[in-house]
């Protein structure tokens, strides 16, 4: 005593569908792997504001000029930042270096230009 054949055809297709939809979704999201990442933190641009905790502020006078010694007061691990990021097999995405929102890039685009 089994299932009758209509019903295991039923299963069948069933479970096919399934796995189907499942493929599909595995394909189209960018959440496969999800964690920390440790990033320097840059140099802060434009005005003083109180308080700075994603960027790195250098004693110079003059910030385009590169050929001056960029003192920074920060060592260790206040050099760093972490960032979130999770990755498909299509996307990329990273959290902004000021902590808000998000940056995604295909990854047709990581390399650069010239190696396309």
């Amino acid at each position: 005593m089994g299932i009758d054949r209509r019903r295991r055809a039923s299963l069948a297709l069933t479970l096919n569908f399934l796995a189907l939809f499942l493929a599909v979704s595995a394909l189209t999201t960018s959440y496969w792997c999800e964690g920390t990442r440790k990033v320097v933190k840059p140099f802060c641009t434009g005005p003083v504001t109180a308080k700075q905790s994603f960027c790195i502020r250098f004693n110079s006078s003059n910030v385009n000029d590169t050929r001056l010694v960029q003192y920074i007061w920060e060592t260790g691990e206040d050099k760093y930042v972490m960032r979130k990021f999770h990755t498909g097999i299509w996307f990329s995405c990273e959290q902004n270096i000021n902590m808000t929102g998000e940056n995604c890039r295909s990854f047709l685009y990581v390399a650069p230009s010239n190696e396309r």
